[in-house]
């Protein structure tokens, strides 16, 4: 099975393409001005100032954190998704600028890292631990890759070529051992392979993904060196778990450690499989994907529980309050789900995929495209957010930017970069996986969908073969051409020539209850409404959002609220809460509360946050 590439599909969503739209006129463009640090008021990146250093063009000191490279390749790599689409001659302009930057900014034996470079050069290699070299190498060579597919292009192609050339000289059977600390440059040499056709990328792919974890501890011996020094001195206290690395990675059960770090392996991981076919990765990679979304995954796609580390914690430890679930690790999670669907064709992976993108991934960015959420809490109380210093890891409302700014441009390359994840094919079959208005032409085959609301008319034009539309969990799928499958399929036969197939897809609304061994959870109910999360936000319902109690079998009306697209409805129905009357001077009392009978207003959680800094609680105690 192979995904129909972005760039031949278009995207005309109702929805969707507003959110295009929105990441090619603001969000690009506003991430330029942060990476030269010209946002007034905003945390300054240093990121193409740290580049002009390396290349010689400035004699400034190195600002930022040892990874800062990787904003401007995400940058670029987003940017190419988005010219694979349409013509932009500003935006590529400002592209073939940084390229020539980066270009000059390499060393002459093809090293390239700005940290490296300017502010330790004699220590290449030596802290594979927390150094980044290679996680920055990887989003080198995805944006390399992304623009010479975008454009045509190959000067960044050649030198993240270069960089990767350099790499394979160095790590691998009989030459240096090593792994890296932050996994993402398996993804991308599995990218290159696939570009270049070029074995030796795949065979470094595959050294550092089956070397993690084996023989004597690598990160161990590596802090017992003379002279090491901590970047980050949190880290000298994180076992081999928190690196992924605690034992062999096809021996692995539980997913472990760092959540975007174990996302990004986990994929590698699974395109090594399909791609060598090697049927004990793939076993590995099940049960990881299955351990991480049921049992360590939030109702929002969610995944790392914990602020220290950024990890995930252990199974069924999912708090709300202080829940970390990093944008990124959404992101990382739909690269997985996306993965795991090219090896397995289970229809799960793609309601995951749907699930991580609705909810945890689009609430990290605000409907201006200038604010953005690191971290996605599923309960919001600002006043105990700004008290408690435990909980300083959580945003009451999304900021300009971050010192750490790895989510932003991760966002923005997510959200040019879907349209290459909503069809494949596999010989005679086409896949249609997410519902989203879009067309492609590839073959002789013609294919478009349009949606108004629930409605969607699909045109098929080419040969027979069979159509298999995936069901979303919790919706309905209606119309009279269709054959439904057990497998969570609709198929239709086309018969050939040019045809149109006429269908409904109706989300519905459900209650949900938590797995009782997530002591958090324990007495409470959220809403859904096909695969996004909804959650009460205190500008709607009386504060404290904690008094509020809500039956499991309430009913819910949908309404259009003036601020939200038709897409995204409200939810209305009537609940409870409980009265704060005779509770003065009383902290604890046997009587118990009297309820009172309310009408609370319900919203997508992905659209908290943007009306000002309010309570916000996605799971209610039910009544």
């Amino acid at each position: 099975m192979k995904f129909i590439p972005a760039a031949d599909v278009k995207m005309d969503d109702p929805f969707w393409s507003k959110r295009f739209t929105l990441v090619r006129d603001v969000v690009l463009p506003y991430m330029w001005e942060i990476l030269n640090d010209r946002v007034e008021n905003a945390v300054k990146s240093h990121c193409i100032a740290n580049f002009k250093i390396a290349a010689g063009q400035s004699d400034e000191a190195f600002h930022g954190p040892v990874f800062i490279d990787t904003d401007l390749y995400k940058w670029i790599e987003a940017v190419s998704y988005l010219l694979s689409a349409e013509k932009n001659v500003e935006l590529e302009n400002l592209c073939d600028q940084a390229i020539d930057l980066i270009a000059c900014a390499q060393q002459a034996d093809g090293y390239l890292d700005t940290y490296y470079t300017v502010k330790e050069p004699g220590k290449r290699w030596t802290n594979l631990m927390e150094g980044h070299e290679l996680y920055c190498a990887g989003h080198l060579i995805e944006a390399g890759v992304a623009y010479f597919q975008a454009t045509g292009k190959d000067q960044l192609l050649n030198v993240s070529r270069r960089f990767a050339d350099l790499i394979a000289e160095t790590f691998g059977e009989g030459k240096r051992r090593g792994y890296p600390g932050h996994p993402e440059i398996e993804l991308a040499l599995v990218r290159l392979y696939e570009v270049t056709r070029a074995e030796k990328y795949l065979a470094l792919a595959k050294y550092f993904i089956d070397e993690r974890g084996t023989g004597e501890y690598l990160f161990e011996n590596e802090c017992r060196r003379e002279g090491h020094r901590f970047v980050f001195p949190e880290m000298m206290y994180f076992k081999a778990d928190y690196f992924q690395a605690q034992q062999p990675v096809r021996q692995q059960t539980q997913a472990s450690g760092h959540a975007v770090r174990a996302m990004y392996l986990y994929s590698a991981m699974a395109d090594l499989a399909r791609l060598t076919h090697d049927d004990e990765l793939a076993a590995a990679c099940e049960r990881l994907f299955d351990d991480t979304t049921t049992r360590q995954m939030y109702v929002t796609g969610g995944v790392g529980a914990a602020k220290r580390g950024e990890r995930f914690t252990t199974d069924f430890d999912l708090p709300s309050d202080s829940g970390y679930s990093e944008t990124c690790a959404s992101i990382g999670l739909m690269f997985f789900a996306q993965r795991m669907w090219l090896l397995n064709g289970k229809k799960g992976c793609y309601d995951i995929w749907e699930q991580a993108l609705n909810n945890a991934v689009l609430s990290g960015m605000g409907r201006d495209g200038t604010h953005f959420f690191y971290v996605n809490p599923l309960e919001v109380v600002p006043q105990t957010v700004q008290h408690n210093p435990t909980l300083a890891h959580i945003k009451t409302q999304r900021q300009k930017w971050f010192g750490v700014a790895c989510c932003p441009p991760n966002l923005a390359r997510i959200l040019t970069s879907m349209r290459g994840s909503l069809y494949a094919l596999d010989d005679d079959r086409l896949y249609i996986l997410s519902h989203i208005g879009s067309s492609f032409e590839q073959g002789g085959l013609y294919v478009k969908l349009m949606r108004q609301g629930n409605e969607y008319t699909l045109t098929i034009e080419g040969t027979a073969r069979e159509i298999y539309l995936r069901l979303p969990e919790n919706s309905t799928l209606v119309g009279d051409r269709y054959e439904k499958r057990e497998d969570g399929y609709f198929v239709i036969h086309h018969a050939g020539g040019k045809q149109q197939y006429v269908y409904t897809l109706q989300p519905s609304i459900r209650v949900l209850h938590a797995h009782p061994s997530i002591s958090a959870l324990t007495g409470k109910v959220c809403v859904q409404r096909g695969l996004t999360t909804y959650c009460v936000e205190g500008i709607d319902n009386s504060e404290p959002l904690s008094t509020l109690r809500l039956p499991a079998d309430a009913v819910f009306t949908e309404e259009k609220a003036d601020w939200l697209e038709d897409d995204l409805p409200v939810l209305r129905t009537a609940a409870f809460s409980v009265s704060q009357k005779d509770w003065e001077h009383t902290l604890y009392r046997s009587q118990p509360g009297v309820y009172e009978s309310k009408e609370i207003t319900l919203i997508p959680y992905s659209q908290w946050g943007n009306r000002g800094e309010h309570e916000m609680r996605v799971w209610l105690t039910e009544k």
